[in-house]
């Protein structure tokens, strides 16, 4: 990004290309294409109020910041203009406003931002690691001291003359030759003249600093509609999927069950049919009957395979036929030897043969027994 920082106080202004990443800034030595204009406004047309409140929410600052506006300026809010910088720490946040004539700002037409002075400043002693001290600025017919803690502004006033400097203090500006033994405030030009229109330029790798024209708020404000737009279209696009995905799942397991439903017939019944046992018992009772044979027999049957049943508690018996001289038992054993022996204790009276014995998937053995009724 390349940026032209002005600044209004001392006419000057140079031409520097910012990479935000790196956080690096250099001049250029001529002037390009295209750039963005930023620009430092001077603190001899502004006026300034420091604010401090018990919460960090952005709308509630705002909220407290017009209303703070509202009682200490004599004049309307129709008539300035106004923007702040929040300096957040240990649960409070610290506001520091700068206050200009609205049709001070409005004389500035092609500005892309403007920013004030201090922050220029600010920045640049920022940029060389300086986070605490004072500076003083000498700009066309004021002088400016700014008191810096913990890289944020503390203290601003705007002097016609200064009778006695700090020797720790940063000189900036229009240095008079009388005071060039006191420290400088640098930048890449090494030249003081210059360092509220460095402090513009580094506005592209350093957004600490205020913005008359608010279009940082307008862009934010953007940033955030677009990101809700983007949110509520990812969740439709999401919910579309799984709504599809779960229509194609259940597509698949009915697929799975109608499977499995044809294994069940191919593999446990001879008619094509899932019965019941108890059910099926009571129909071939009725069946008997009504052939004229006696039910003595079937019931005899049941009731001796149900005797002999209860000596096997790991069979478990899910399918009974009962023919006028045959019998044939389904059901489920832990292993072989219950089958061989349930077998053999039904032989004693009927002669019992094992028909079919399978290993099932988890560990069970299905078998199918038939006896001769005699």
């Amino acid at each position: 990004m390349i940026i032209k920082g002005i600044d209004l106080g001392l006419s000057v202004w140079i031409f520097g290309e910012v990479n935000p990443l790196k956080k690096e800034a250099k001049l250029l030595k001529k002037e390009p294409k295209n750039y963005k204009k930023i620009y430092g406004f001077p603190a001899s047309k502004s006026t300034f109020r420091k604010y401090s409140f018990p919460f960090k929410d952005k709308n509630k600052i705002a909220k407290a910041v017009k209303t703070q506006i509202q009682l200490d300026m004599p004049l309307g809010l129709d008539e300035i203009e106004y923007a702040y910088c929040i300096n957040q720490s240990k649960g409070k946040s610290e506001v520091f406003c700068v206050i200009a004539r609205k049709e001070d700002i409005s004389k500035i037409k092609d500005a892309d931002l403007i920013d004030s002075e201090i922050f220029s400043l600010l920045r640049v002693a920022k940029y060389y690691g300086i986070k605490n001290g004072d500076i003083l600025h000498f700009s066309d017919g004021y002088i400016l001291y700014l008191r810096i803690e913990d890289e944020f502004i503390q203290e601003v006033r705007v002097l016609s003359s200064i009778l006695e400097i700090d020797e720790n203090a940063y000189l900036s500006g229009k240095i008079p030759d009388n005071l060039k033994g006191y420290k400088v405030l640098k930048n890449p030009e090494k030249n003081p003249l210059f360092n509220v229109a460095f402090g513009c330029v580094l506005r592209g790798i350093d957004d600490t600093g205020i913005d008359f024209l608010h279009k940082t708020e307008e862009k934010t404000t953007e940033i955030l509609i677009k990101g809700a737009v983007y949110l509520l279209i990812s969740i439709i696009l999401i919910n579309i999927a799984l709504y599809i995905n779960l229509f194609l799942l259940e597509k698949q397991l009915k697929n799975v069950i109608e499977e499995e439903k044809k294994l069940f017939v191919r593999g446990f019944n001879y008619t094509g049919e899932i019965f019941d046992p108890i059910e099926q018992a009571k129909g071939k009772l009725k069946a008997i009957k009504k052939n004229f044979s006696t039910s003595t027999d079937a019931v005899d049957i049941l009731a001796y395979i149900s005797k002999e049943k209860k000596s096997f508690m790991d069979i478990r018996i899910y399918r009974i036929n009962v023919s006028q001289n045959r019998f044939l038992l389904q059901g489920f054993a832990d292993n072989i030897k219950s089958v061989e022996d349930f077998k053999n204790q039904l032989s004693k009276k009927y002669s019992a043969s094992i028909e079919e014995t399978i290993s099932t998937p988890n560990g069970k053995i299905r078998f199918s027994i038939s006896g001769e009724i005699r």
